[in-house]
């Protein structure tokens, strides 16, 4: 049978398969920062610590690309390979056979040229695809997760063609895995209109892939000149421009409107905040003026990152009679804040992600996926262990996706 006459019957196949009643509880998707080894004292988080049973898919994140040899790159040599982390994280299969252990390829620090550069050539896009078969067979991952940011996007070294050129490399990357299954294949992508319609085919993608992973969240960044709450759920009043569209529920529907099942969507939330380092402390409103030139708020004291906070991080300053901060909550984007003097966290907690949870049930969403599970509390610093996941994971337990597509 030739390759061409394969991938038609394939592809006919999950066309079929789209009519099909899906009947399975939520995804919950936990990605898991491999240098979050890195971190000092109670910071430091390894593949032993995540909680394998409150996840259907843990994502190893990341490896790379290697623009010479074209195939995947291992990014710490010394932490995946010699430290064994790769094999330690899937060896967590005998706690969880039924959760999907796969790696991400990518992220932001990649940039984006050379992923352009690779899928613009056949040659490349098989020689990489089939690195990958091998580097996933090697290591006993389930499948792979496809981090670029971003396809298109001028900023990030795109060019118009990798609209057309990343669908192929997709096909062709399930094409390769057609003997497999069992593997998957994800991508992590935003919901920013202009970076969707310059770099996503969403209908052929949304066809191809097991599930999206939509980024919603950095929402509002430090480079926007004001404070804000990082992944507000719904539009507020006083969202302008750009920013009246940027909020969850505009994002998720966005993604629908241009092609996509409601079901493969899955609701990134995240585990750390944003801060920022106000331009004076007179006024701690959402969108005060933050100081021109800062790279955000003080780093914290375990993830050592201008303007991000682990979760942890901030409950444990709150947790203090409230560590002089003073809690907050935005009505309309439903998500907390907090400010001391000159410092503004924007962030997400129990509260925040069971509004978000009750909107993926309401639209019939494939679950919720987390950036990053070393950002939880899994200490209990300031409560039970694990708050954040453990709500996803009971809310998403308890919901079933009937609808028929």
């Amino acid at each position: 049978m030739s390759q061409k006459f394969s991938l038609i019957i394939y592809f006919l196949a999950l066309s079929i398969f789209s009519l099909i009643s899906i009947k399975d509880c939520g995804k919950v998707v936990c990605y898991f920062s491999s240098w979050a080894i890195y971190r000092p004292d109670i910071g430091k988080y390894t593949s032993a610590d995540i909680p394998v049973n409150d996840c259907t898919h843990i994502l190893y994140a990341f490896v790379g690309l290697d623009n010479k040899t074209w195939s995947v790159n291992v990014l710490d040599p010394d932490v995946d390979v010699t430290q064994n982390g790769f094999r330690n994280f899937t060896n967590l299969k005998i706690k969880n056979p039924q959760a999907k252990f796969m790696v991400s390829l990518g992220g932001w620090g990649e940039g984006g040229k050379q992923y352009s550069d690779l899928v613009s050539s056949p040659s490349r896009r098989a020689t990489f695809i089939s690195s990958a078969v091998e580097f996933l067979n090697k290591y006993n991952f389930d499948g792979m997760d496809l981090d670029w940011e971003y396809p298109g996007s001028e900023d990030r070294d795109g060019h118009p063609t990798d609209l057309e050129n990343f669908y192929l490399f997709v096909k062709e990357l399930r094409f390769a895995f057609i003997n497999r299954p069992d593997w998957e294949i994800t991508i992590a992508a935003p919901l920013s209109e202009f970076r969707l319609k310059k770099g996503y085919n969403i209908p052929g993608l949304c066809q191809i892939v097991d599930a999206i992973h939509v980024m919603a969240y950095d929402l509002r960044t430090n480079e926007d000149g004001f404070a804000d709450v990082q992944s507000p759920l719904y539009r507020r009043p006083t969202d302008k421009n750009k920013y009246v569209y940027w909020n969850v529920a505009d994002g998720m529907q966005l993604w629908e409107n241009l092609g996509c099942p409601a079901y493969k969507l899955i609701m990134g939330m995240p585990f750390y905040g944003r801060s920022y380092t106000l331009i004076n402390d007179n006024s701690h409103a959402i969108g005060t003026p933050i100081k021109p030139g800062s790279e955000g708020g003080t780093a914290g004291t375990y993830t050592q990152e201008a303007g991000s906070l682990a979760y942890y991080e901030i409950c444990k300053d709150l947790q203090r009679n409230g560590g002089g901060w003073t809690p907050m909550w935005d009505p309309i984007g439903l998500c907390p804040y907090m400010y001391k003097g000159d410092q503004w966290v924007g962030y997400d907690n129990t509260t925040s992600l069971s509004y978000k949870l009750d909107y993926i049930k309401e639209h019939g969403y494939g679950g919720a996926m987390v950036w990053a599970i070393d950002m939880d509390d899994f200490h209990a610093i300031c409560g039970p262990k694990n708050p954040l996941i453990r709500v996803i994971r009971e809310a998403m337990m308890e919901y079933r996706i009937t609808q028929i597509y």
